[in-house]
């Protein structure tokens, strides 16, 4: 569980916090169907981790399920948020820092050798009161990067990962609280934690080009997005804070819960691969990371199926994986 949020124990995962100007929606426990995807068997074999303690980024190469230390580095002043990568195994975060070096605010793009690629500056918005205060990252398909501005209480993307002179596209501003950000792989939905209350989003569904429809709010397992993962069903993966080896499924039209092999697991940060259809899910306790198959009717359809268990991790928090 993310330190930060384990004072707020959630007694029970669906009886969660109301939107803003409205209830969200009850989250009903779905039948526990014993049916799954496509067999896999996982085939992890890189994964990245940002240990929020630090700020340290670490690359581990895994091989025969056991995983490897190749590479370790601090962004910046070592106060990185929020963790990414895309097909190509690059590596985003992102930084606010009151010096302004290297960057005030900035995504920044790393190779899994530590080297930076890229630096995506944060614009200043019209009408917001306060500087830029990025907070989270996320990347679709298409090397969209979103990024959550808690400082212009904004969401927005550069799209295609780069800047030009009309600036990024702004999903939603004046949004209170905007503190983190997912984007599905197809880059078709962005889920935003801000506007809602205590452990809710709000999905907005690009109508057209730039422009994007608020959806309605619903609960998830954790404080915030950080840590969490998202299909193109717009199904969240989360942990619940205050609950040992527990993972939120959640959704707009309901969710449910799985849990970890190991019953004292903490549970920090969740990844989907690709095409949504295996979770790997990083346990700081025993350090492991499991991988489970995706149900054949979507994440909240069922329990799913444990595929592999990685070991020989250290530090384990926020992760991700080449997508």
């Amino acid at each position: 569980m993310k330190t930060a949020a384990a004072s707020a124990l959630v007694l029970s995962l669906f009886a969660l916090a109301a939107c803003s100007g409205g209830a969200s929606p009850s989250q009903t426990v779905l039948p526990q169907a014993q049916t799954w995807s496509r067999a896999k068997t996982g085939g992890l074999t890189e994964l990245f981790n940002l240990d929020y303690s630090d700020g340290a980024i670490t690359v581990f190469s895994i091989e025969n399920g056991k995983a490897k230390v190749t590479k370790t580095f601090k962004p910046g002043q070592g106060n990185p948020q929020g963790l990414a990568s895309d097909a190509a195994g690059h590596i985003y975060t992102t930084l606010t820092e009151s010096g302004s070096q290297p960057c005030a605010a900035c995504v920044q793009v790393f190779t899994d050798t530590g080297t930076l690629l890229s630096q995506l500056d944060a614009p200043a918005l019209k009408s917001a009161q306060n500087p830029p205060s990025l907070t989270d990252v996320s990347v679709d398909a298409h090397n969209n990067v979103y990024v959550s501005d808690y400082g212009q209480q904004a969401v927005y993307f550069f799209k295609h990962g780069k800047t030009t002179k009309h600036g990024p596209t702004i999903v939603v501003q004046n949004s209170t609280n905007a503190a983190s950000v997912l984007a599905t792989p197809n880059g078709t939905n962005v889920i935003v934690s801000g506007g809602c209350g205590f452990a809710s989003v709000r999905p907005f569904t690009r109508v057209s080009r730039g422009k994007y429809s608020e959806g309605s709010c619903f609960g998830i397992g954790t404080i915030a997005l950080i840590g969490g993962a998202v299909d193109n069903k717009e199904e969240v993966l989360t942990p619940v804070d205050g609950a040992f080896g527990l993972v939120s499924v959640s959704s707009p039209s309901g969710g449910t819960t799985f849990s970890v092999p190991d019953p004292k697991g903490s549970i920090g940060g969740i990844a989907l691969n690709g095409d949504g259809s295996i979770a790997y899910v990083a346990d700081a306790h025993k350090e492991y990371v499991y991988a489970f198959a995706e149900p054949s009717g979507g994440w909240i359809s069922g329990k799913p199926k444990l595929l592999a268990t990685y070991k020989g991790f250290k530090n384990l928090d926020i992760i991700a994986v080449p997508q």
